[in-house]
């Protein structure tokens, strides 16, 4: 059969064979788990807007959804200030402005003043909840020019709502150098005192104390007589922190979970299938040799697989993962090359029967050699083989990382399942349950997708476990 001819024949025994496969309740149940998990981790970057490391909330909130639980007065969610504009507020006469939007944060606002006054630059916010937020940040970057140290001009943020009146300042600079960038974080903490609080006091509870329309506003005040400047504010934001946040809530240091759940199933995938399929490889060449070969190289080979055997695990697991060290790629090879040994000596005992076939012996009475009896004659006999434990074997490479990172020996760099699970137990928060249990139940699910699969290959290729249809 030529090489054109035989790619429309694997097609059509690949399709019947996923058609066989389908039909099977647990197979089907499996493989849809796997798309599941699989467009997951491919889409991380579209499900979620943010990355795993990055703060999204104010530190340890539940999700969002836990409002229509508990009641929705007791719950608050992530907003925004929006809406920039400038206006003046004159002190004198003579005073007129332009201003243009360079963005949704930045404004250019051209000044002309003949007596001084002051200019107002807001966003406004119409806070929609009953409950206080638990932080909020902001920021503010301002570039004047035609100022002097002679002729400044003074910049003043502060947070104003219509019926309890104005808290700040928030900041306070005065603008002497033109063309000089002014910036300043803008937090809740570290404010206290300044606004004349007890040090300690949640600003955000204090200022966002209930629902109603509030202002973030940059006042900027002109020195008197003619004066004329440009002022270029390239950033003025504000966010509020809820104490409630997504699909998942956050992690202690306000991260989302939701987020670190889909890309910690891309680790988990990787960990899995090509730690699987390392050590999937080294069983299979090593059963193949000592079963065909047998002798010498079957009793070296054999003992030092008991060897292997004997060994506890998990404590050889975490002394290699220490020598070696806790990167991603150490603990892909350790799992990988301490998850040979069983499917080896299975590899093996299939092939001590298959050698004394007929069809074996009638391969070398026509000369055939080792190479072409173990690839064209033997591997085809035990490939279903191979396939089942490849299935049933990513899930202990899976439990296998996520051991590790629970003990602290994973990958400080990478946020996998395992990792959440021991951030979540290391945690100064308390453990909460919605921190653990969705790294615990993609764990389980991933696992049991895997072991479904498995079964049902290990009952299409095992003629004795085949169902009678």
């Amino acid at each position: 059969m030529s090489d054109k001819s035989r790619v429309p024949f694997i097609l059509v025994r690949l399709k019947n064979f996923l058609r066989l496969l389908t039909k099977s309740r647990l197979a089907f149940s499996g493989m849809l788990l796997l798309i599941i998990f699989i467009v997951g981790a491919a889409a991380a970057p579209i499900l979620t807007t943010s990355y795993p490391t990055e703060k999204v909330a104010a530190g340890l909130v539940p999700p969002a959804w836990t409002a229509y639980v508990f009641g929705a007065t007791r719950y608050s969610q992530n907003i925004q200030f929006g809406g920039l504009a400038a206006s003046t507020n004159t002190t004198g006469t003579g005073l007129s402005l332009q201003s243009t939007l360079a963005g949704p944060d930045a404004i250019d606002v051209h000044v002309n003043s003949t007596s001084g006054g002051t200019i107002l630059i807001a966003k406004t916010l119409n806070y929609p909840y009953s409950a206080s937020p638990l932080e909020f940040e902001g920021t503010v970057s301002i570039i004047p020019t035609g100022v002097s140290a002679t002729r400044p001009a003074n910049a003043i943020v502060f947070m104003e709502r219509k019926d309890l009146g104005q808290y700040g300042p928030l900041w306070n600079s005065s603008l002497v150098t033109s063309g000089q960038q002014y910036h300043q974080e803008l937090q809740s903490f570290g404010l206290e005192q300044r606004l004349g609080f007890v040090a300690g006091t949640n600003l955000g509870q204090v200022i966002f104390s209930g629902k109603g329309t509030y202002s973030l506003v940059l006042m900027l005040t002109l020195p008197q007589g003619p004066f004329q400047a440009e002022f270029v504010v390239t950033k003025l934001t504000m966010s509020l922190f809820g104490n409630s946040f997504g699909l998942l809530g956050s992690d202690a240091q306000g991260a989302d979970i939701f987020s670190q759940l889909l890309y910690g199933a891309r680790l988990s995938l990787m960990v899995g299938l090509v730690a699987t399929g390392i050590g999937i490889g080294l069983g299979l060449v090593i059963g193949l040799m000592a079963g065909f070969l047998g002798k010498a190289v079957d009793e070296i080979l054999m003992r030092f697989t008991d060897m292997m055997l004997v060994i506890p695990s998990l404590p050889l697991l975490i002394v290699l993962a220490t020598v070696l060290g806790s990167s991603l790629l150490n603990i892909i090879i350790i799992l990988g090359f301490l998850g040979w040994m069983g499917f080896a000596r299975l590899v093996r005992s299939q092939v001590l029967s298959l050698r004394e076939r007929p069809f074996i012996e009638a391969a070398k009475a026509s000369g055939a050699g080792t190479g072409y009896i173990l690839s064209r004659h033997i591997f085809p006999n035990i490939v279903g083989l191979t396939y089942v434990n490849l299935a049933l074997s990513v899930p202990a490479a899976i439990v296998g990382e996520a051991a590790l990172s629970f003990l602290g020996l994973g990958d400080n760099s990478a946020i996998t399942w395992g990792k959440m699970l021991e951030l979540a137990n290391e945690s100064h928060g308390g453990l909460a349950w919605w921190w653990v249990v969705p790294p615990g139940v993609g764990i389980a699910l991933l696992s049991l997708a895997f072991i479904l699969v498995g079964y049902s290959l290990d009952e299409l290729f095992n003629p004795r476990l085949r169902r009678r249809r």
